[in-house]
């Protein structure tokens, strides 16, 4: 495989018009098979290709109120990486979190992302005192308040985590600090992850090595996917948005699969690849438990009680670190650098980092 030169292909897309979205991603995705022609294996160029076939068709199939047949072509591309480690693994594996660190074990300058504890984030919004059961998904009595999202199923609760506080603010439209309030909470390192959080980048990056040839074929055949999901339209008042079908039909495959959550980049950020991977979300859609308000996953995992950032912002003096981990797990890429205001800077300038760190450290307990 030849190094890559994709330039063309910076997520997310952004249009105007809903109507424009299938036109606009036939375009695009037929321009990705031209451009990666040149440089990959026969297999890996079909498989892109047979995603890309399956993916189009799947739009038209919805279009034509043929949903069975939609989801039905998303499965015949999740079948092929269901079993592959570089695309579906457990969370702790998963390198949409521990990068190339299970893929090569000499790379020392990530040490701590092999190792660090997963520890991410929900936020919501208000002035009120929030207590810990506030930050569990919509109970199951309250299904019909589950409104439509880019990664959700009509009428299923879920869960959606940031990697950091700032991708939360980020998915609640920049509230004002006094609004704005957070919890961490202690991920499952067992719970099966579907890895989409692939920007352009990370394949230029990944040809530089021979060693990774096997993990770039794999998300160079997937990118089609990541694509179709990573469209941003700017019309408003819309009750219907064509940028969602793919990622709604992923989430209706995921149990067929026995994955329990998918990682993606936030399409709230203008590149993908410049807010790497501060801006990761994943989406995890809550089983049901017969009788309980609450899925087995919310019942178990641990959580730090709420905290508002206005509030936060008043302490003068940080209280010790109780579990001596100190820094967040996405301080650990700080040499990526995230964008904000226009201009590339470390993420610990912000004080978002701090807040991260400052509650990645707090006591973690189920609700």
């Amino acid at each position: 495989m030849s190094k890559l030169e994709l330039n063309n292909f910076e997520l997310p897309f952004i249009i105007q018009k809903d109507s424009e979205y299938y036109t606009k991603l036939e375009t695009v995705l037929k321009q990705y098979l031209s451009e990666i022609q040149q440089y990959v294996a026969p297999d890996t160029y079909q498989l892109a290709a047979r995603n890309t076939q399956f993916i189009l068709e799947a739009i038209n199939y919805y279009y034509d109120a043929n949903l069975t047949y939609a989801k039905k072509n998303i499965l015949k591309i999740l079948v092929y990486c269901s079993h592959d480690p570089f695309i579906v693994a457990r969370l702790d594996d998963s390198t949409a979190f521990r990068g190339l660190t299970r893929v090569n074990k000499n790379i020392n300058e990530w040490s701590g992302v092999a190792t660090h504890p997963i520890r991410m984030y929900r936020a919501r919004l208000g002035v009120n005192n929030f207590n810990k059961s506030g930050f569990l998904h919509i109970p199951f009595s309250n299904r019909g308040n589950v409104s439509t999202q880019r990664f959700s199923i009509a009428g299923v609760p879920s869960m959606y985590f940031g990697l950091t506080s700032y991708v939360c603010w980020l998915e609640l439209r920049k509230p004002a600090d006094s609004e704005f309030n957070v919890a961490a909470f202690d991920m499952p390192n067992d719970m099966k992850v579907l890895n989409l959080a692939i920007p352009q980048a990370m394949l230029n990056g990944y040809s530089n090595s021979d060693e990774l040839i096997n993990p770039l074929g794999s998300m160079i055949a997937l990118f089609p996917l990541v694509i179709a999901t990573s469209f941003r339209i700017n019309e408003e008042n819309r009750t219907f948005r064509s940028e969602y079908i793919i990622s709604q039909l992923v989430m209706q495959c995921l149990a067929d699969f026995n994955i329990d959550g998918v990682a993606y980049n936030s399409n709230r950020v203008d590149s993908h690849s410049s807010n790497y991977p501060f801006c990761i979300n994943l989406a995890v859609p809550m089983k049901n438990n017969p009788g309980k308000e609450y899925s087995e996953f919310a019942e178990k995992i641990r959580l730090t009680d709420p905290i508002n950032f206005a509030e936060y912002k008043h302490l003068t003096r940080k209280p010790l670190q109780s579990t001596g981990n100190y820094s967040s797990f996405a301080k650990l890429y700080e040499f990526h650098g995230v964008m904000f205001m226009n201009k590339r800077i470390r993420y610990d300038q912000l004080d978002f980092s701090n807040l991260d760190d400052y509650l990645f450290n707090e006591s973690f307990s189920v609700m």
